[in-house]
């Protein structure tokens, strides 16, 4: 994109409602720069291509290669069909996996290179049954030795570099430079005008006369990370319903349950996100027990912030859970957030009154805000549940002497 036409677009998403940033792809730590893209322009014959784009020694190499496959003695290139279309995939996938599976796995996700070969395996197929795909297989005897999947434009006169793969063991002749030289002649015979290399500014693309441009990623935000919307558009729930499921699938209970929601802010009849809610509130509460176990350790250990973030998501299950909204009220009476430990215990009262412990952090809270009258008909509600509830009698002779005493608060 020229930047006339980016700056225009940009203009729309200006300061301080937006923020616009460069996206930095990944460093594999060789000195590569993923934002240059480099290509070759293929003159109309392959001989001009030979003397006018490659070097000496690069062309002296470049014959000797191209002669040994078209001896076919040792070396030999097949092209893809219906019939071999599945083995020759596997075949690059292999390669590729070989090459880059465990590092990917490492560096990112051990799901990841799975993940990447059947996205591969999908798109090579779908661009086969479009005759999009150009797929060369270098073989030496009967055992295949390198793989170039290249997707055909036709429109731009263009191949465009996707995938390729290789024997690690093979030094020569080198299956990733035979592979190219075969590609570009093929694309010179068929009447092509471009040999894309796509990413990356490897040193061996220029042997053949790269050519460089840059392609940059730019990602815009809003400045508060948040949806200007307050609800999701209705065209995009197909999308977002699949990637709830995948959180489903993932176990993110939690997630999936929010994204059903927004799902039903936007449309309140989508069956089939009131169904899977239906489904992910079912299972969080068969969870409760084991939850809140876990929210009590943290607690019990001082770990308030751990405990209060699972005290909230068992609210979002079950909102009148006593014991989870009284225990939050005790959090925040010992974070001394007596604003919020009143109003969260005051909830907790409605769920059980008969408690007195919840009365009397209650009165402790509304002492705190400096609420006298409230806190002591708080903690007589606790003395009329247990008349000899000691914190409590303290408590309350306290405040008769004075507006702001000390006192403990029991959990």
């Amino acid at each position: 994109m020229s930047p006339r036409r980016l700056n225009g677009f940009l203009s729309e998403f200006s300061a301080p409602a937006f923020l616009t940033g460069k996206v930095r792809r990944p460093d594999d730590g060789d000195g590569v720069d993923h934002d240059i893209y480099v290509y070759v322009n293929l003159p109309g014959d392959w001989e001009e291509f030979l003397n006018g784009r490659l070097g000496a020694a690069t062309r002296k190499t470049a014959r000797r290669t191209l002669r040994a496959i078209d001896d076919a003695a040792e070396y030999r290139v097949t092209d893809v069909t219906a019939a071999t279309l599945e083995r020759d995939l596997q075949i690059l996938l292999q390669f590729w996996e070989n090459q880059w599976g465990a590092k990917l796995a490492a560096r990112y996700h051990p799901g990841l290179p799975q993940a990447m070969i059947n996205n591969f395996r999908n798109m090579l197929r779908c661009a086969f049954e479009d005759d999009a795909l150009y797929l060369p297989l270098l073989w030496q005897g009967d055992n295949p030795i390198g793989v170039q999947a290249t997707l055909i434009d036709r429109k731009n006169r263009s191949l465009i570099g996707m995938l390729n793969g290789r024997d690690l063991s093979v030094r020569k002749p080198a299956p990733g430079f035979a592979l190219h030289l075969y590609s570009m002649r093929w694309a010179i015979e068929n009447g092509f005008a471009v040999y894309d290399l796509q990413t990356g500014d490897f040193a061996y693309k220029y042997d053949f006369g790269g050519i460089e441009r840059k392609v940059e990623c730019l990602l815009v935000s809003t400045a508060t990370r948040r949806n200007l919307r307050d609800s999701l558009e209705r065209r995009s729930l197909p999308v977002v319903l699949a990637r709830v499921k995948a959180l489903h699938q993932a176990g993110d209970l939690d997630g999936a349950a929010r994204a059903c929601g927004q799902i039903l802010s936007a449309d309140r009849s989508h069956s089939g996100a009131r169904q899977l809610l239906e489904q992910l509130d079912a299972a969080r509460r068969a969870l409760l027990p084991q939850t809140l176990s876990v929210a009590a350790r943290l607690h019990q250990a001082g770990n308030l912030a751990e405990a209060e973030k699972i005290y909230r998501k068992i609210l979002d299950v079950e909102p009148r859970h006593f014991d989870v909204r009284y225990l939050l009220g005790v959090i925040f009476l010992q974070q001394r957030r007596y604003g919020e430990a009143e109003q969260q215990i005051n909830q907790a009262i409605e769920i059980r009154p008969d408690v007195p412990a919840g009365h009397y952090n209650r009165g402790l809270a509304l002492a705190k805000l400096d609420r006298i009258e409230d806190a002591l008909a708080s903690l007589d509600n606790c003395i009329e549940l247990e008349p000899s509830h000691s914190q409590a009698l303290a408590l309350r002779a306290a405040l008769a002497r004075s507006p702001q005493p000390a006192a403990s608060l029991t959990r």
